[in-house]
């Protein structure tokens, strides 16, 4: 029988990430689906609060309250985190956000007159109120506008991604991280997808991720398997044909005709891979009297590019070198590129199996260019 699958998605410093697990029957999990995602989170809403107060207060006070009491600055947003997880506005309710004497002094200070003349006691603009000079309060309209550009955007990339025919046995939605725990977020989420799906919230979600960061220390071999959400390379050199390479990366050494800037492809996004299992790659020098090699490593965000200078490619992502001192047997010698599947990492061993001289470096398994 088949196990249901779960879609698990993780709001981690601002951004959302999904991802669809298996239970296996051992307990340990399969991953299914690569990770997906993007800027869907609490910050965001962050930032379109700033927003807002820019354009209530006006963008100078916020700014100079900003740069220059960056301790109460903190304290509002903190106040604002905790408020924008809470249930009034998806009640009907107003949200009130106490504002400190610094910042209302500044706003008197800074403001036009007219401004001055409005908080003199209580206003209201767009569902929007400044009460008895110290609190910001925001209507449920108000509030709700906050989350819209983000929860339309969760909400659309489920829907695309739930297209996927991996995804057909998913059952389950399994939310954590800060910006689980909103109301708002919930009640969105439960709203479109509920019918479908079972909807799942721990208890202190804010702090699921942490536990479940412990959990795989405790137990890394919990993970059965991933599915690739990056495609990884190394530049290489290749025979040149015409009938597939530009003629800008013909070169020449030693007699042979190279084609330059090739990807060499080391694992492919959407490709699964075991976690603690191996890859071996075997590569050989151009030149008969190379006596060292760097190995440059790319994380395209093309998974079908050809060439490292490809527009979706960028720059490396890090580098490995050897030494290769004895060049005895020109270029009939090997050096082999060695990658581990480990946790979280993809740990990389470049060997000159000449020498035995060895470089080694680890590369982010869970890395997305952005």
């Amino acid at each position: 029988m088949l196990n249901a699958l779960k879609l698990a998605l993780f709001f981690i410093g601002g951004t959302l990430d999904v991802t669809a697990h298996e239970i296996l029957t051992n307990g340990n999990i399969k991953e299914v689906h690569q990770v997906t995602g993007g800027p869907y989170g609490g910050t965001k809403v962050d930032e379109e609060f700033v927003s807002l107060l820019n354009k209530f207060f006006g963008a100078n006070v916020v700014e100079i309250f900003r740069a220059k009491y960056p301790g109460e600055w903190l304290e509002l947003m903190n106040e604002f985190e905790m408020k924008k997880r809470g249930r009034r506005a998806s009640e009907g309710e107003t949200t009130r956000i106490r504002l400190s004497r610094t910042f209302t002094s500044l706003v008197s200070e800074q403001g036009a007159h007219d401004l001055a003349e409005r908080f003199a006691g209580s206003c209201a603009v767009d569902d929007l109120k400044f009460v008895r000079n110290e609190y910001f309060c925001l209507g449920s309209t108000a509030m709700k506008k906050l989350f819209d550009p983000v929860i339309k955007g969760i909400v659309e990339h489920l829907k695309n991604l739930l297209k996927s025919r991996a995804l057909k046995r998913v059952e389950f939605f399994f939310l954590v991280g800060g910006f689980a725990e909103s109301v708002l977020l919930q009640d969105a989420i439960k709203k479109q997808f509920s019918s479908q799906f079972t909807i799942l919230v721990p208890n202190n979600a804010s702090i699921a991720v942490v536990q479940g960061a412990v959990m795989f220390g405790q137990r890394p071999g919990i993970i059965a398997s991933r599915k690739m959400s990056t495609t990884y390379g190394i530049e290489v050199y290749r025979p040149f044909d015409a009938s597939i390479h530009p003629i800008h990366k013909k070169v020449e050494l030693e007699g042979v005709i190279y084609c330059k800037d090739c990807l060499g492809v080391l694992v492919k996004e959407g490709e699964v891979v075991q976690v603690e299992g191996r890859r071996h790659f075997t590569y050989t020098p151009i030149t008969s009297r190379q006596t060292s090699f760097e190995v440059a490593f790319y994380a395209p965000s093309n998974p079908n590019a050809k060439f490292t200078t490809d527009p979706k490619v960028g720059p490396s992502i890090g580098k490995v070198a050897v030494s290769s001192p004895d060049i005895s047997k020109g270029k009939d010698r090997e050096i082999n590129v060695c990658l581990y599947f480990g946790g979280t990492e993809i740990e990389v061993t470049v060997i000159d199996v000449t020498s035995k001289n060895t470089g080694t470096a680890s590369l982010d398994f869970l890395y997305r260019r952005t």
